[in-house]
């Protein structure tokens, strides 16, 4: 019996203990799609990525017009052509289309690799300024806004933090 209590007790001092640390806890949310967007770090960074998607759109532009220039020549000669010109126009026109398709793979890395170098510094700066904010604020979680169905917009700390920035 006495072994019964002393279990009971340490089980009521730890339910009371989660309680009082429950009690305390605070929660907050942010837009940070918003606050990142509002950034002019953001602006600048996407300016440059769109100016690189052109270029390369550019590119693919071109090498797509070369590729079809060449289908439709091989279409029209092809029956002037030997079996063995045939074979080596066609493989020609494969090895085009290998290299077309080559293009655009590197394209989209290089666009994806160009946005991490951009964007990675203003994330770090705009999580830090989250969590200074929230730190301020004795905010225990901030929880992004579209991971949410329902939030109080007394928690939402997203005007603190662009203002912690200097955005308006």
């Amino acid at each position: 019996m006495k072994r019964f209590f002393i279990i009971a007790l340490v089980v009521l001092a730890a339910m009371t203990g989660n309680n009082a640390m429950a009690q305390k806890a605070k929660f907050g949310n942010v837009d940070y799609a918003a606050i990142m967007q509002a950034t002019p770090d953001w602006t600048a960074a996407q300016t440059e990525l769109q100016a690189l998607k052109d270029t390369l759109t550019q590119e693919g532009e071109m090498l797509q017009a070369e590729f079809q220039k060449a289908y439709e020549d091989f279409q029209k000669k092809q029956p002037t052509y030997s079996e063995a010109v045939a074979k080596v126009k066609q493989k020609d026109l494969e090895d085009m289309y290998k290299r077309l398709q080559s293009f655009a793979e590197s394209a989209q890395s290089q666009l994806d690799t160009k946005e991490a170098a951009l964007l990675e510094p203003i994330q770090t700066k705009v999580l830090n300024a989250i969590k200074e904010v929230a730190k301020a604020n004795n905010y225990t979680y901030v929880f992004d806004v579209s991971t949410q169905l329902y939030n109080s917009e007394n928690d939402n700390l997203t005007t603190k933090v662009k203002e912690h920035l200097g955005i308006k």
